[in-house]
């Protein structure tokens, strides 16, 4: 390599080195001065940006873990609150069953057989709101505004104790005590109700109240009572199906309605047996439960 080589060259004294050294001549016009001058100029610009540099990048190497911290604080705070806006609480009951539904400021929901309902505990105390779908008497502690939703109506709660009645196509709210708003969902048309009155929205939406309404009856399924006037057979069916977890099969061709009453201490045999009896009509038993016919 050149540099072995010029490594193991030996040389008298320094002249002789230079005259040794390849004679070059650059047009080069600038002087000494002018020379240092730009390269000190230079030298300088270099060591301000290279501190500037170490200094910035100081700075980002020291900011970046705040940041990254602050962000990873933002992401928990984003999560955290979403999951308490929006976790949801679900309680059912189940067909032969009844509960109790205890909710976050102390209100109380009776369930009867087959019914839901869902809320949000976490956001409770921002909105004291429950959807429901089924039979259910609540008790409601004063507060702010709380709201009952279904598929077919809204309740707004200005008092205290109701009950709801909300399957398939029917809504029926009945008022015990207090005041409460009842809201079609379809036709957005309310009427309030009192104590001893009942209101319930039509296939239209349309909103009909009835007063000196014969409340008794309507919560009768608290004490394990159901009492039925004049009420098509296919319903009282469902609702035997409901409270004992049974099917039943029927091939009736006439609108039957049964006026009766039977309570849950009896057996779905007796029950069965009693209202079909009373309609005249024959009772097969299968083995998820009975057959009608007449």
């Amino acid at each position: 390599m050149k540099r072995d080589h010029l490594n193991n060259e030996q040389w008298t004294n320094d002249d002789d080195f230079i005259k040794s050294l390849p004679k070059v001549e650059l047009p080069y016009t600038r002087s000494k001065e002018d020379v240092w001058s730009d390269m000190e100029a230079l030298m300088d610009g270099k060591s301000n940006n290279t501190e500037e540099q170490d200094q910035n990048t100081g700075k980002v190497r020291k900011l970046r873990p705040l940041i990254l911290s602050a962000a990873a604080v933002l992401v928990i705070a984003l999560a955290t609150g979403t999951f308490f806006r929006f976790y949801t609480k679900t309680i059912t009951a189940n067909a032969g069953q009844h509960l109790t539904a205890l909710l976050p400021d102390g209100s109380s929901i009776e369930l009867n057989a087959g019914s839901v309902i869902q809320y949000q505990p976490y956001w409770w105390r921002f909105s004291r709101e429950v959807h429901f779908e089924g039979e259910g008497f609540f008790k409601v502690h004063k507060g702010k505004s709380f709201e009952v939703i279904s598929s077919k109506g809204r309740t707004i709660v200005l008092g205290t104790s109701f009950n709801i009645y909300a399957r398939k196509n029917e809504y029926k709210v009945t008022c015990y005590t207090g005041k409460v708003r009842v809201v079609s969902v379809v036709s957005g048309e309310s009427t309030d109700i009192t104590p001893n009155m009942q209101a319930y929205i039509k296939g239209d939406g349309h909103v009909v109240s009835t007063e000196d309404f014969d409340t008794k009856e309507t919560i009768s399924w608290i004490n394990d009572m159901f009492i039925f006037t004049a009420t098509p057979l296919d319903v009282v069916f469902e609702e035997v199906e409901r409270q004992y977890g049974v099917g039943i099969e029927s091939s009736l061709k006439y609108n039957y309605q049964y006026t009766g009453n039977f309570t849950r201490q009896r057996s779905a045999d007796e029950v069965m047996h009693m209202i079909c009896r009373a309609m005249g009509l024959q009772l097969t038993k299968t083995n998820n439960g009975y057959k009608v016919s007449e």
